[in-house]
């Protein structure tokens, strides 16, 4: 696939949200200490306080501009066990615009063994891929292209015959999935269509054209449908990120069939820097 940006110069433009409200700050900055007398109610904060052991050492990536149609967005991935974040692994999300539809490419790799036990060596399981989106609220995919493999780096070869690689594409309420010359039809019906890996690009356009709800299929992982998926706009709240630099966020959430329910915390850059679940997090950095 045609390579979208230059991965350090990719276009820029501002996109800040006005009028967001202040709520009582959280801070990160004194390792959560007043998240808990800040005002806020802790159980509508589980995502923060799933976060706590990695915001406490976290340097915000602030910056001057961000445009929510042609950027490159870095997250870490981590596991949640408990009170305990693991180091996973890192997904990486490029956005650019080609004629009128929006064009991604993504990369995903995770420790083999989810972090949770060194091993040596350490095997990683990747995935990348292209994605066609019409430019709507939904990104809708229209056709793509992914590769998978186990591997002991990044750019080693498929271990013990792992590779794997299909593409896709959707019309009219069918998902056709095309693996090694066989294809398999999928319905997903009248609602839009959205993916799993594009949903931060997804919650940056609510924050930006402040859309209140989306109602959608979703594309779990390029080989799965979840119908009657709902992102909502939750709250807003500002958080000290660090030398007293004060961020208004808007945080969102996903609700459907067959996902483990999912917040995102959109800056007044608009730009999706935390996305926790109850098992996982990606937290973006600089």
């Amino acid at each position: 696939m045609e390579k979208l940006h230059n991965r350090r110069n990719f276009l820029k433009s501002v996109g800040v949200i006005a009028g967001i409200t202040q709520l009582p700050l959280i801070g990160w900055s004194s390792g959560f200490s007043t998240l808990l007398n800040a005002g806020v109610n802790p159980a509508n904060e589980f995502s923060l306080l799933k976060l706590e052991k990695i915001l406490s050492g976290y340097k915000y990536p602030f910056a001057d501009q961000f445009s929510t149609i042609s950027f490159e967005a870095n997250y870490k991935l981590y596991n949640l066990y408990g009170d305990n974040a693991v180091f996973s692994g890192e997904f990486a999300l490029i956005s650019g615009i080609k004629g009128k539809n929006r064009q991604f490419e993504f990369s995903n790799w995770r420790l083999a063994n989810n972090g949770i036990k060194k091993r040596n060596p350490e095997f990683k399981y990747i995935v990348s891929g292209g994605v066609q989106c019409q430019n709507d609220s939904t990104l809708s995919p229209e056709k793509w292209t992914v590769s998978s493999r186990i591997a002991l780096g990044e750019d080693g070869p498929a271990y013990a015959g792992t590779g794997f690689r299909n593409e896709g594409k959707a019309k009219n309420g069918i998902v056709s999935l095309i693996t090694s010359g066989t294809t398999i039809k999928k319905n997903y019906g009248n609602m839009p269509l959205s993916w799993k890996w594009g949903l931060p690009a997804v919650v940056q356009n609510m924050a930006k054209e402040s859309l209140p709800e989306l109602q959608f299929a979703m594309l779990d992982e390029f080989d799965a449908i979840y119908q009657n998926q709902i992102i909502r706009f939750s709250r807003k709240v500002t958080l000290d990120c660090g030398s007293n630099r004060l961020v208004d966020f808007k945080v969102y959430e996903l609700t459907g069939d067959g996902v483990i329910p999912t917040v995102y915390w959109v800056d007044n850059m608009n730009r999706t820097v935390f996305v926790v679940s109850g098992m996982e997090a990606f937290v973006l950095e600089a």
